[in-house]
């Protein structure tokens, strides 16, 4: 008899074969090859999970939402990677889109998309814009319907009932007297994620810091207020406690990042000399006009000799030694007022160094906004030194909050930590001196918090495009993963798409 010892797997199967031609009733059959084991929670059920939020969760990229963009939003992509590829989002029909910033608060405003556009004859500048779009309208109710994000949602408009300040959700949810979540919860989700409160002060944000900074009272709250950090954190609880009915159910709380490094807020800088330097006419048409506010400021004072120093307005000066240090023109009424020969004159200034205009701005510096004081920039549109110290305070308010109603869970509440996240791929960023941010590389591929090539950012500077959701969700996973005893698998970022590029022309 022969040993067959360490042969290969094909004579083995060979061999078999040979002596089965031989023998009554014989049957090979080949190993069961192991099955790897489902994605899951050890600690924590996933069968039914939901997701709630605002614009970052909802889908909105480039300033619209879509059917192809809520198809990549953050939740959709933690579904899909679970192997569930049902639509589970608020999908507007819209095939254009409708600018939620852009159109405000009518939903029948036609601004469309903001898209990144290389000018003709441009070498590597390109500017935002937005094209023409369409009306807003959702697409049909979707009956498998998981993540209950919606375009600008806060916190007050998941728990106050017949609450009409956000259009989206009283469209898609309607309007009665059971609050949004009540009709969530009685789906009885066995986990959630929230992102909560990020929108409450993004609201704030990007409307001008105009509205009130600690609004208390939930009945006069606007947009663009920010609400009382008390109160948001009562009102967090009873969205979570709503959730947490369920005995079994746990869930996630994502705090909030420094959105202030965002694009949208620091894209373009202080300076509209880059704008500008190569306009001879631009520049002529804006120092004399400057020369002219700048005469009537000094009629005023020779008038009032008396007005302290400390408080007069500066004047406004384009000199030709001092290129890169001639602020963009903006509006501040908190300028005193000042009448020569019966006229009001106009409360601008240049804006300083750590103030923050938008980004959407960019594409007109060179004809039509901030060089003049009849264009200055808006005050909804910038934001000032001192409102940005509120912002980043009521950030680290919100996030303690955040903290406490996790800690106040015993252990059924988790803190994805966004806010390092950001602040990781934000190291080396300094504005001023135009040094950009380090992001992260992944497999030799850049990930920059920027818009445009390597960038997470879509062309409205402040939403995530498709490998900039990928990012998040993978910190999203990795943290159920270390608190609750899980398994799921991330996403590769490199397999999703970042934000194009169009070559005007073409």
């Amino acid at each position: 008899m022969t040993r067959i010892t360490k042969k290969p797997n094909t004579l083995l199967k060979g061999l078999l074969a040979s002596i089965c031609l031989f023998t009554v009733a014989c049957s090979y059959e080949a190993p069961e090859v192991p099955q790897p084991d489902a994605q899951a929670l050890a600690d924590a059920d996933i069968s039914n999970t939901v997701f709630l939020g605002g614009s970052l969760f909802s889908g909105v990229s480039n300033g619209v939402l879509l059917e192809s963009t809520s198809s990549q939003s953050l939740p959709q992509m933690f579904f899909n990677s679970l192997g569930q590829t049902t639509d589970f989002s608020a999908t507007s029909s819209n095939t254009i889109g409708f600018n939620i910033f852009e159109n405000g608060d009518n939903l029948n405003g036609s601004v469309g998309p903001y898209q990144l556009t290389f000018p003709a004859g441009a070498d590597t500048t390109f500017f935002q814009e937005f094209i023409n779009g369409e009306a807003f309208a959702y697409a049909p109710v979707n009956t498998e319907l998981k993540n209950y994000s919606f375009p600008k949602a806060q916190v007050l408009d998941f728990t106050q009932a017949a609450r009409t300040e956000n259009d989206f959700i009283t469209s898609y949810l309607g309007n009665n007297a059971q609050s949004p979540i009540d009709q969530i919860s009685a789906s009885q989700p066995s986990f959630f994620v929230l992102n909560l409160g990020y929108e409450d002060l993004l609201g704030y944000s990007v409307t001008g810091a105009e509205g009130s900074s600690d609004q208390a009272d939930a009945n006069v709250h606007t947009y663009g207020d920010i609400l009382n950090t008390a109160v948001f954190q009562t009102n967090l609880t009873e969205v979570v406690d709503a959730l947490l009915a369920n005995p079994n159910a746990k869930g996630a709380l994502l705090n909030i990042p420094d959105f202030l490094k965002f694009p949208f807020f620091t894209e373009v800088e202080f300076d509209i000399t880059p704008y500008v330097i190569g306009l001879q006419v631009k520049l002529g048409d804006m120092r004399t006009a400057a020369s002219q506010y700048n005469n009537l400021l000094n009629q005023y004072y020779a008038l009032n000799p008396g007005f302290p120093f400390a408080d007069r307005r500066p004047v406004i000066t384009y000199p030709s030694d001092s290129p890169f240090q001639w602020g963009v023109q903006v509006v501040d009424n908190d300028l005193h007022d000042i009448v020569v020969n019966g006229e009001p004159l106009l409360k601008v200034r240049q804006v300083v160094r750590d103030e923050l205009i938008y980004y959407r701005h960019e594409q007109f510096l060179p004809t039509s906004v901030g060089n003049l004081p009849e264009n200055a920039v808006s005050e909804s549109q910038y934001i000032k030194l001192a409102e940005i110290d509120i912002i980043r305070a009521k950030i680290a308010e919100y996030n303690q909050a955040i903290e406490q109603v996790a800690a106040a869970s015993n252990g059924r509440l988790v803190v994805v930590d966004i806010h390092s996240y950001f602040e990781e791929l934000y190291t080396g960023f300094n504005q001023f001196l135009d040094i950009p941010a380090e992001g992260i590389n992944i497999e030799g591929v850049e990930f920059l918090p920027v818009v445009g090539e390597f960038g997470i950012f879509s062309a409205d500077a402040l939403h995530l495009n498709p490998r900039g959701n990928a990012l998040i969700l993978n910190q999203i996973i990795n943290t159920l993963n270390a608190n609750f005893n899980g398994n799921l698998n991330g996403v590769n970022p490199n397999d999703f798409a970042g934000t194009p590029i169009n070559i005007a022309g073409n």
